[in-house]
């Protein structure tokens, strides 16, 4: 699962940096409508991530992702660098996450063998 979200993470990322590239050049009418508009899809997004969570579970973590770095960028509109970073630091925390999980696992099937070992 932890690769799943690694992977899910990354995906949700880059459909979030394409997405967000759509009101670069809008201004005005055209720029509220282009917004109200990724809140929709990022509400449709959220929607379908339910689904996608008893179907699989990478496109679940990819919808999801893309879903909020959506609805965290739309109202703070920044320059195309703060975008990456807040795609950067997302992939991170997935991956500090994943690496918790895996450090987690190897003290658990520790502690199992070496209580498998004591004698009773």
């Amino acid at each position: 699962m932890a690769s799943q979200r690694l992977v899910g993470a990354g995906i949700g990322s880059a459909a979030a940096i394409v997405l967000l590239l759509i009101p670069a050049g809008e201004h005005g009418r055209q720029l509220y409508t282009v917004e109200r508009g990724l809140e929709v899809v990022a509400l449709v997004l959220l929607m379908h991530g339910v689904a996608f969570y008893f179907w699989n579970y990478t496109l679940y973590t990819a919808v999801i992702a893309a879903a909020v770095l959506l609805l965290v960028n739309i109202p703070h509109p920044s320059d195309y660098v703060a975008e990456g970073y807040r795609v950067l630091w997302t992939v991170c925390g997935v991956g500090i996450g994943v690496l918790t999980m895996l450090l987690a696992g190897l003290l658990a099937r520790r502690t199992a063998t070496e209580q498998a070992e004591q004698p009773s």
